[in-house]
């Protein structure tokens, strides 16, 4: 499986230098967040009060509290979770319309002004949305797999004489989807990349071309994405052991701990971009040569004395 070499070090570098863009989407979720559990809470404060519900959910996260409260039918907390829902769908939204500018950042490897960050999100907004309308129709069919996969494993737990067989079944399976579902990922990301690089606007056929580009070099650009998503993910789980790990009373580091995880979260999508826009560049756009010494040309001025005659 051939690699280019630095290729994570060349993309964290170019996420590293232009950080500010995943402070300004941490941010962004940070404060959405905020307006999301705000129904939450004050659907709470009219059940708890000054309960011991209430001190078990203020100066801890008791689960055992939360659970009762949840599946409470006088409480119906789940009922004001439309708010939540709206803030992800607009979160969701930012971070697709920000993809341009991010994209563009990386493509040129310096900073962008202001203004020309954003004119790069809206100017590929819109294809965003289109190339999003196409992945959602193209996912339909992996979706119905893993449901087909859920449903066929449950069978095989009841009905079959080895009683590790719908396990297996399950985690095949669920393998199989994962890598069909990374596969639509990799592709419609590599299709932004080439918008942004070759100035596509057409998204069709921007995302037929990327589609070839992606299933030739899928072998390279699942090795790139892996180890970055790997590290994501151990990154995760050390934030939720050390969560896990605390004690309750210790409320406010345990948003300290939860918030540096889903930073690290932005961070390594952030990376991954960064590299694919790197390895593009890198396999399809020719460097610039340097410039070849020419030689000055002669100063007419010099005086160029006269051959001496022979002598006689």
């Amino acid at each position: 499986m051939a690699d280019q070499p630095g290729l994570l070090r060349e993309g964290f570098s170019r996420a590293w230098r232009y950080q500010r863009v995943l402070w300004f989407i941490f941010f962004i979720n940070l404060a959405l967040s905020h307006f999301a559990a705000g129904p939450i809470i004050h659907k709470l404060d009219g059940v708890t009060d000054h309960s011991l519900h209430a001190q078990r959910l203020s100066n801890m996260f008791d689960v055992g509290s939360f659970s009762a409260l949840s599946s409470d039918p006088e409480v119906k907390l789940f009922e004001v979770a439309g708010a939540s829902f709206s803030s992800g769908i607009v979160f969701f939204f930012v971070v697709l319309f920000l993809t341009g500018g991010i994209l563009e950042a990386y493509r040129s490897g310096r900073k962008l002004t202001t203004r020309e960050f954003f004119e790069a999100c809206g100017s590929y907004f819109w294809r965003w949305v289109r190339l999003l309308i196409m992945m959602a129709i193209i996912l339909i069919p992996v979706v119905t797999l893993a449901s087909l996969v859920k449903k066929e494993s449950f069978t095989l737990l009841d009905n079959a004489a080895h009683e590790k067989t719908g396990y297996l079944f399950f985690v095949v399976g669920m393998g199989v989807v994962g890598l069909l579902a990374m596969f639509v990922r990799l592709w419609f990301d590599m299709a932004q990349v080439r918008a942004v690089v070759e100035e596509e606007t057409g998204m069709w056929r921007n995302a037929g071309r990327a589609f070839k580009l992606t299933t030739s070099n899928f072998g390279p650009l699942f090795w790139m994405y892996l180890r970055i998503s790997v590290l994501g993910w151990l990154v995760f789980g050390a934030g939720l052991y050390i969560w896990a790990k605390m004690p309750p009373a210790r409320f406010g580091w345990t948003i300290l701990v939860l918030e540096i995880v889903v930073l690290c979260g932005f961070g390594v999508r952030v990376w991954q971009r960064a590299c694919e826009m790197t390895w593009y560049q890198r396999k399809f756009l020719a460097p610039v040569a340097a410039p070849v010494p020419v030689a000055p040309p002669p100063n007419p001025l010099v005086t160029i004395a006269p051959p001496a005659e022979p002598a006689s």
